[in-house]
């Protein structure tokens, strides 16, 4: 008599879990009641893990610039981008931050990137130039002056004067343009394929005469 409560009582506290589900609630052994469950579950995860960084990416990774676009260097020097590039860093001369620095301006065009900086510098532009590093996807981290040519002196439409030089690696070529105004330096690096480079050297060319100080700049 005992051992027949004792098989009765377990049977009526067997876990839920351990059962087989019904046939009506049976797909492939699986339980389909908790198939709605699943499928959120899963709705969820591709929503954070691959939908939401799709849509940021396209977002964020696109910025075109278009005609008439001058992009802010310093408060008071900006350059004209040409139309179609990227904007991957920086700011239109009409859309500061909040913050009064201004970020580096980086341009791709392609494979071409055209990047300008600046920051506070008492020498000339020629000093500048002297202590300017590499551009690594260039170079491998070596200096940039190590495998460059003669420096050119060159002037922007808007009456600056500054120093360049162009180097040229098995990887990659371009040039770094420095230029001093207002206690600041400046300084353009170019780097790219040397077919895209020779493709877009107008465009270029035209970027770096362009430099010079915007409307409506205030010091």
């Amino acid at each position: 008599m005992k051992l027949s409560v004792i098989s009765s009582t377990a049977h009526k506290h067997e876990p839920i879990h351990g059962r087989r589900p019904p046939a009506d609630h049976r797909f492939l052994g699986l339980d389909t009641r908790v198939f709605p469950h699943a499928l959120a579950i899963l709705g969820v995860w591709m929503l954070w893990t691959v939908i939401v960084p799709a849509i940021d990416s396209a977002v964020s990774s696109e910025d075109p610039t278009g005609a008439g676009d001058r992009m802010a260097v310093t408060e008071t020097v900006s350059f004209a981008a040409p139309a179609g590039w990227n904007v991957e860093s920086g700011f239109r001369t009409d859309q500061y931050g909040a913050s009064d620095s201004l970020p580096r301006v980086t341009l791709t065009g392609g494979t071409v990137t055209v990047s300008v900086d600046a920051d506070t510098f008492s020498g000339t532009a020629d000093e500048l130039l002297s202590q300017t590093d590499a551009v690594s996807l260039a170079t491998n981290g070596s200096s940039v002056l190590a495998v460059s040519g003669t420096r050119q002196p060159i002037s922007t439409d808007g009456g600056l004067s500054g120093v360049q030089v162009s180097f040229d690696t098995p990887r990659s070529t371009g040039s770094v343009t420095t230029f001093v105004a207002d206690g600041e330096g400046i300084r353009v690096q170019v780097v790219g394929p040397p077919d895209q480079i020779a493709a877009r050297s107008r465009e270029i060319t035209d970027m770096i005469a362009s430099i010079g100080t915007h409307e409506g700049a205030t010091k």
